[in-house]
Order: C-alpha cells, then structure tokens, then sequence
C-alpha cells in the first residue's frame, strides 16, 4: 500500500470511528440535544476531529474522490476550533444528522474500498495476459 493510501485509509477510518461516537450523540433527539450543552460540546469537538481527519487524508486523494466537499468539511472544523461562540446548535445539529452520515458512508463504501482494492492489486503484482 503505498504511502498515500495508508494515510487516507487510516484518516477516514478515523472519521468513521468518530462518526459511531456522533451517531451515539445525536440518537436522544434534536430537542434533547439542543438542551444539553455538554453534547453540543462533545459534538462541535467531534467535528474538530473530522476536520483533523479530513486534512490528514493527502490532497491527491481528496482531488481523486471528489465526492464530498473537502475544503468545506476542514473550514467546518477550523470554525468549530476559532469561534465555537459563534455555532448555531440548530445548523450543528443539521451537520451532525445530515452531512457526517453521508461523509461516513462515503469514506467507507467508496474512498477505503477504492484504496483497499487497489492495494489488493498492487500487492498481486503486475498480471499475466495469458499468453
């Protein structure tokens, strides 16, 4: 596996990890969330380690797998890191239920399979034609 591929398999398993503690967060409900300030903190510092994350993943590779809003995702975490005065919980609560389940699934089912197939391939060496 090359050196890329390893950096953004383990990122966005990274991400996924974090997003099963922000599924865990989010599951009492909007209303509850919106009451208890200590999940809101807990979840503003989940997207701070996404945005880590995110970063991590080599700018090759966000560029290959333009699935997502990339800039959009580390923005986000450079926000919540800077001026986590200024998050409106409701447009968090929006994120944590509607784009971390998409940026989940997608690192999953698309950018980790991708790498891991692809290292699959590469490990094989390079193919015979049969001739």
């Amino acid at each position: 596996m090359t050196v890329d591929r390893q950096k953004a398999r383990n990122a966005a398993a990274r991400v996924i990890t974090v997003s099963e503690v922000i599924a865990q967060i989010v599951s009492s409900g909007e209303e509850r969330f919106l009451e208890d300030i200590q999940a809101q903190w807990a979840a503003e510092m989940g997207l701070i380690r996404i945005g880590e994350a995110v970063a991590k993943i080599p700018a090759p590779v966000r560029e290959r797998f333009d699935g997502q809003p990339w800039r959009q995702i580390i923005d986000m975490r450079n926000f919540a890191a800077h001026q986590y005065d200024d998050l409106d919980p409701g447009r968090v609560w929006r994120t944590l239920t509607w784009d971390i389940p998409r940026l989940r699934a997608y690192l999953g089912d698309v950018v980790i399979a991708a790498v891991s197939i692809e290292s699959e391939d590469s490990a094989q060496g390079p193919r015979s034609s049969g001739r």
